[in-house]
């Protein structure tokens, strides 16, 4: 039987929710389903007065604020840059959920390089992404450490297993996790070049997924150059893996150029039953599994949408795409990616469409949903 069919002339039902949050203008990766069936995400906003905050939307419910982050973090009124974003999911663990805040205040760039903006007269520097807590029985926000001051935490990933919170900081991207038990944070320093504040060869982008391995506590990453590396629990350090993600069917990146995610992997998650991480190129939108144990990398399938198939073209967005999941049934993959739009009746032009994309891992069967 077949986990996934296809729907032509299915019509699936959007309700808008307004958020009341005129600030705000994304979300990134937030979007989390939690064990009561409510979702939890992050609206952010990159306005140097106007700190991201944290929605919940329970089932046949408005979607309620719960918090602004600089509330929480005890930031709110410093006149520092704020806690503008968060590039995290909600990880539940023991009745409490983790994230991370970052920030998105930028200096305008012509060249596509991200960099952070200088704080204006009158404001204090970026004092620092924190990881936090929510005890969903009591609705508790807690402070728990904060990222080296200027950082913020790219992206975040836990080990529930061991207790522990790992993240990368931006701009230049140091390691960093801290351990439930001890209250400890620990920074294992730069992992990739300069980061993102790198010139010529110290210039790389930054990775935007941890994968955990939960059988040993292993994290791993990649570099832009598209070498995989990897976060030792055991020996407490970070170790080059031996293996690369360059190949020829990505394309060509040059990883000390900006503007593109290089050989990076996007988004990957782990599988237990299969043994392997799972994980997407960016502007490729190639599918590929990484068996940790053998070393060995296996290019399954370009799940972009069919349109981009046929032409050959990449990704319109320059970083790829992070809604990349598994379903319910660990076998059917979930890929949100987009195309170059479209033109309305009327003559106003879409400049990009979202597309839904499924791909069963145990029939090889893809199949894009058409335009959302």
């Amino acid at each position: 039987m077949e986990t996934v069919k296809s729907t032509p002339d299915a019509t699936i039902t959007a309700t808008l929710h307004p958020s009341n949050f005129k600030e705000c203008d994304s979300n990134f990766d937030s979007l989390s389903l939690v064990s009561d069936g409510s979702l939890f995400y992050t609206l952010c906003s990159h306005d140097i007065d106007t700190h991201a905050r944290v929605y919940r939307l329970a089932p046949g419910s408005e979607p309620a604020c719960m918090g602004s982050l600089g509330e929480i973090v005890g930031e709110a009124g410093t006149k520092s840059v704020p806690q503008g974003k968060s590039h995290s999911p909600y990880y539940e663990h023991r009745g409490t959920l983790y994230f991370a805040t970052h920030y998105g205040y930028y200096k305008p760039s012509s060249n596509n390089k991200e960099e952070p903006a200088e704080a204006p007269p009158g404001y204090k520097p970026y004092p620092g992404g924190h990881f936090i807590s929510y005890e969903m029985a009591t609705g508790k926000f807690t402070d728990l450490a904060k990222a080296p001051a200027g950082e913020g935490i790219l992206t975040m990933s836990m080990d529930s297993e061991r207790g522990r919170l790992y993240g990368l900081t931006w701009p230049r991207g140091f390691f960093i996790y801290y351990d439930l038990e001890t209250n400890r944070l620990e920074n294992l320093g730069q992992v990739s070049g300069q980061g993102e504040l790198g010139e010529g060869e110290t210039y790389y982008c930054l990775c935007r997924c941890l994968g955990v391995l939960p059988k040993d506590g292993s994290v791993y990453f990649t570099n832009a150059d598209g070498e995989m590396k990897r976060y030792s629990y055991a020996a407490d350090r970070i170790e080059s893996t031996g293996v690369s993600l360059q190949r020829e069917i990505f394309g060509h990146w040059d990883p000390h150029e900006p503007g593109h995610q290089g050989y990076h992997w996007r988004k990957a998650f782990w599988h237990n039953e299969r043994g392997k991480f799972y994980a997407v190129h960016p502007k490729s939108g190639f599918l590929f599994s990484f068996d940790p144990a053998a070393g060995e990398v296996e290019i399954l399938e370009r799940i972009t949408a069919d349109e981009l198939r046929k032409n050959g073209r990449f990704e319109p967005f320059r970083y790829g795409y992070l809604s990349f999941a598994p379903g319910p049934d660990c076998e059917t993959l979930y890929y949100l990616t987009g195309t170059y739009g479209l033109q309305a009746e009327d003559g106003r032009k879409v400049d990009e469409t979202l597309h839904l994309i499924t791909y069963s891992l145990r029939t090889g069967q893809y199949l894009d949903h058409g335009v959302l």
